[in-house]
């Protein structure tokens, strides 16, 4: 029940996401330990004792404060790596997710149609169907989480969860996962994401691969190669093709501000909001979050020590995948699959800054090393640190 209601506030609101990690604090501080018991969480745990260091470094008291939510991601890390080390228990989780995004997709269909409108309202920020810096482009769907681009990545990745359940189901069962797999293809087309798109075909490309299906997979790569091809040379065939060189040439002055940035300090970085709080000297271009790309942004934020913190950490995850494989672990495609949108989506933008994706990405990173750890726990490399504390309210 109340993983639930930490699930409905994290797809229903970009604010409201952050109380379960709130929470989560509340219940390993009674728990009385932390465990840390693979490269993830001691990856999230280093990740946020440097990205405090770099804010106390750079003197910027925002990048110091948006630490904390690395801690937060780190709390819901160890809960899910302690309750969820079965596929039974993953899948799931994973359906509660799907059902709850389909109440996300609807409110983006009600965005369409102007039935919610874009007119500025206090609960449209709260469920991040109004973004809270105006989207020139107001045709485009937010859904509940805040941006176009964030909101396709949600269901980008809904599509690959409809897809497995889809192969997974039978009967009527198979029906209504086909029409929600629909509807999030239909709500994603609207959030005229093409990262999220080009994710998505990434995503599918290694869910073949770990399926067994080569051609398939070889079959995708070519169509996407040949649509990139295609909208390169022919972009008024593609939604939003009008102003594709021009998005080109924003990201271009995007990643050579970043990359000037990150030569200033190649070590520590800016912190974690350093890209948008650096001084205007420095800023070259218009004033951003993030560097639109994940590698660059985390190397402009945190330098390369944070860089190789992350590198690390996903390729610790990849060891642990080719487990899963070798081992048939039937969600494998899928905990892969949801690994390449991200990182897919993120060869042009920086969507794990969303807290609501954050926390799916972490959570589904998390699995994998669950899983791998329940198979042949002897053969994954770990590194247990459990930290023990005095519960202060405890009766003598």
């Amino acid at each position: 029940m109340i993983v639930n209601i930490g699930l409905a506030m994290v797809v229903y609101s970009p604010y409201l996401a952050f109380l379960p990690m709130i929470y989560l604090l509340y219940y390993l501080i009674r728990k009385g330990k932390l465990s840390l018991k693979n490269p993830w969480n001691i990856g999230i745990a280093l990740l946020f004792f440097w990205s405090f260091i770099v804010g106390i470094i750079n003197e910027n008291e925002m990048s110091t404060l948006a630490s904390l939510v690395i801690l937060g991601l780190l709390l819901v890390s160890v809960y899910f790596q302690d309750k969820y080390q079965s596929v039974t228990d993953v899948e799931r989780l994973f359906f509660s997710i799907f059902l709850f995004s389909i109440g996300s997709a609807l409110m983006g269909i009600l965005e369409h149609f102007n039935i919610i409108t874009y007119s500025p309202t206090w609960w449209k920020y709260l469920l991040g169907t109004r973004s809270i810096d105006d989207i020139t482009e107001s045709y485009r769907i937010s859904g509940t989480f805040n941006n176009p681009n964030l909101a396709g990545t949600w269901y980008a990745i809904m599509i690959l969860f409809g897809v497995y359940f889809f192969k997974k189901s039978e009967g009527i069962h198979k029906v209504w996962f086909a029409v929600g797999t629909a509807l999030f293809v239909t709500v994603l087309m609207m959030t005229g994401s093409r990262g999220a798109v080009i994710g998505l075909f990434f995503g599918f490309v290694i869910y073949s691969y770990f399926s067994g299906h080569k051609k398939k997979m070889l079959f995708l790569m070519f169509t996407l190669l040949s649509g990139i091809t295609l909208m390169l040379n022919f972009p008024e065939w593609f939604p939003r093709g009008e102003i594709l060189f021009s998005s080109i040439r924003d990201r271009q002055a995007i990643w050579e501000n970043a990359l000037y940035m990150f030569m200033m300090k190649p070590v520590t970085g800016w912190g974690l909001l350093g890209i948008y709080y650096a001084d205007s000297s420095i800023y070259h271009y218009l004033r951003v979050f993030h560097a639109h790309n994940t590698l660059l942004t985390i190397a402009t934020t945190l330098g390369v020590v944070g860089l190789s913190i992350f590198l690390w950490m996903e390729w610790s995850l990849l060891q642990e995948i080719r487990l899963l494989y070798q081992k048939k672990c039937r969600i494998t495609p899928l905990l892969g699959g949801i690994q390449a949108i991200v990182l897919g989506q993120g060869l042009f933008d920086f969507t794990i800054m969303s807290p609501q994706v954050a926390l799916l990405f972490v959570v589904s990173s998390t699995l994998i090393g669950s899983l791998a750890y329940s198979y042949i726990p002897q053969t994954i490399p770990t590194y247990p640190l459990t930290l023990r504390y005095k519960k202060s309210w405890k009766k003598a």
